[in-house]
């Protein structure tokens, strides 16, 4: 299901502005300085976010005189890529920012830390991004705040999963045969695309989805998933995901058109494990969509290909014959 667990923390801004500085901000008291709060909003092997775990992000602010629209043209030189951590109970972060007299300030923070880009175009910032390999895939989220002015209280960053989870759970056709997943493959799935802010509480969307490379697949190959049913379970099923991750995180995309899935696994009596009644893989063709920040799974019912060995008795009927016997 959809993870919607919210992530509150709180960031105070230290240290001094310089001299030069002086000329722009305010008076460099405790009230002055940007704070920020964080807020994790709607949860998507790769680790998902949570309270416990989210312990880093980068935030960069721009200045500018009018609202944030997608005519305005940001510049560098106020916050730039600003990495803000926890590496004990306070969040920290290094430089000297307060809030300026006059002016709007516009935020855009990710975690992991992205390269923004302001200069190809005007308007919100975008930057490129490409689903790594499964062992380091991650949870990608962001957060932008427009149009802020000088505030004692601190600005909450929402932060929004971009990516998508794919995870998929097995279950059995037959019960009392135990079946095996060795290996899943995704293929077809396109894996790269240009994320753009908007300013909304979506935070934005992404264009431009394409594959990287010709062939781009996803594998899981790691510990064999086993399910069982029974009589008395015939809905007994297993995941392939641990608690706190994701097995897969995609890029978003509407149309899976093209993209398959390879289950190999293998099907045997559970009191003759290894009589395999089948020991092959299969492809699916999968269907729906995949959602900014949605967890899909997929339940894959497994069969077992196997033909019962089956007897047809026939006694021949008897002959009838005559004998002739003389010399008695």
């Amino acid at each position: 299901m959809v993870m919607r667990k919210i992530l509150l923390v709180a960031l105070a801004a230290v240290a001094m502005v310089s001299c030069s500085e002086n000329e722009e901000f305010e008076n460099g008291s405790t009230t002055n300085r940007i704070q920020f709060g964080t807020v994790v909003k709607t949860g998507t092997k790769a680790l998902v976010a949570t309270t416990e775990n989210f312990s880093a992000f980068t935030v960069s602010a721009y200045k500018t005189t009018d609202v944030m629209g997608p005519t305005v043209q940001l510049s560098t030189g106020f916050m730039d890529d600003v990495e803000v951590t926890k590496p004990s109970a306070e969040w920290q972060y290094a430089g000297n920012y307060y809030w300026p007299i006059s002016g709007k300030l516009q935020f855009f923070a990710t975690s992991p830390a992205q390269t923004l880009d302001i200069t190809t175009a005007a308007g919100y910032p975008n930057f490129d991004y490409t689903v790594k390999a499964v062992a380091d895939q991650e949870d990608l989220v962001a957060a932008n705040v427009i149009d802020q002015v000088k505030s004692e209280s601190a600005i909450s960053l929402p932060f929004q999963h971009l990516l998508t989870q794919v995870n998929f759970t097995i279950k059995g056709e037959v019960a009392d045969f135990i079946y095996t997943v060795s290996k899943l493959v995704i293929k077809g799935a396109k894996d790269k695309a240009t994320f753009t802010f908007d300013g909304s509480s979506t935070v934005g969307a992404w264009s431009n989805l394409a594959a990287s490379a010709s062939g781009v697949t996803y594998e899981y190959a790691g510990s064999p998933v086993s399910v069982t049913p029974t009589t008395a379970e015939p809905d007994a099923s297993a995941a392939f995901e641990t608690s706190g991750n994701a097995l897969f995180m995609l890029m978003p995309q509407d149309d899976l058109t093209g993209v398959t899935l390879d289950v190999t696994y293998t099907a045997a009596p559970k009191d003759k494990s290894s009589e395999y009644t089948w020991n092959d893989t299969k492809v699916v063709t999968l269907t729906g969509s995949w959602g900014m920040g949605k967890n899909i799974r997929y339940t894959l019912t497994l069969t077992n290909n196997a033909t019962p060995i089956k007897f047809t008795p026939k006694v021949d009927t008897w002959t009838d014959a005559t004998g002739t016997f003389t010399g008695l």
